[in-house]
């Protein structure tokens, strides 16, 4: 199987991430989505650093979005608690031999890549996804040149530029800020998760 790996904090997992998840599988071929939450922020580099809910209470929303192709996974939480991206692609590429894994990074990331562990060998041993975070598309490819420092795009990076693609700036930290404000948060996650942090409090 072709399996791209989301990570991040899911904090909590909103319908963004849904919408990367069902796009990546639409245009980039791939059978299933792996939506990883970390342990922790901060081991790669400061700049990373953030306070997150519980590991568990991010987990068990994020399991809230598992479908036949989208699921969630606890790798990084119970395996790989620095969640250090090479680390994590090179012990699942050795659990599972026959499948085939891809990172998926948002474009809004690119300017820090150079700062995650062994970023040039994951650019040469593993498979990158690249998903636009911005509404400009035309000029993805060159920014992603420039900050992997490639003359070209090899066949192992896979730069969304699909006009199809529907992109949003939604992410965790403005439904935090709702939720804290007593603003609803309907639309922007599944109902099972705004039962979730209702009933756990979170956020508040």
């Amino acid at each position: 199987m072709k399996i791209a790996i989301l990570g991040g904090s899911f904090d909590p997992p909103h319908l963004g991430h849904i919408l990367i998840a069902r796009q990546v599988i639409e245009f980039a071929g791939m059978d299933q989505v792996w939506l990883m939450p970390n342990y922790s922020t901060g081991a790669q580099h400061a700049i990373f650093q953030k306070k997150l809910s519980p590991a568990q209470d991010r987990l068990a929303m994020t399991k809230l979005l598992e479908d036949d192709k989208i699921k969630a996974s606890d790798f990084e939480i119970n395996e790989n608690k620095k969640s250090i991206t090479i680390d994590t692609l090179y012990t699942l590429s050795n659990m599972h031999p026959k499948d085939r894994f891809y990172w998926i990074t948002g474009s809004d990331k690119l300017e820090t890549f150079h700062l995650w562990d062994d970023w040039q060998k994951i650019i040469t041993d593993y498979r990158l996804i690249i998903f636009p975070r911005e509404h400009m598309l035309w000029h993805l490819e060159n920014r992603v040149k420039e900050a992997l420092q490639l003359q070209k795009i090899p066949s192992n990076v896979i730069i969304l530029q699909n006009k199809e693609l529907i992109l949003t700036n939604l992410s965790s930290t403005i439904i935090r800020e709702r939720e804290r404000k007593g603003l609803p948060i309907d639309f922007l996650v599944e109902p099972a998760i705004k039962k979730y942090i209702k009933e756990y409090k979170l956020y508040k």
